[in-house]
């Protein structure tokens, strides 16, 4: 599973967490196990995900 693919607009969705002026937290990625290539694969994709913050 990839976390960018789907029909979720992310750039919309970071957009209104950021108008709540969320202030940052915990950020987990509730994914199937995997090894170290499927791990750094979510990493960048959580990174991804972060910068829209």
């Amino acid at each position: 599973m990839d976390l960018l693919e789907g029909d979720n607009n992310l750039p919309v969705v970071m957009k209104a967490v950021r108008d709540l002026d969320h202030k940052g937290g915990w950020l987990t990625a509730e994914v199937p196990e995997g090894d170290i290539t499927h791990l750094k694969k979510v990493s960048a994709q959580m990174d991804k995900i972060i910068a829209f913050l």
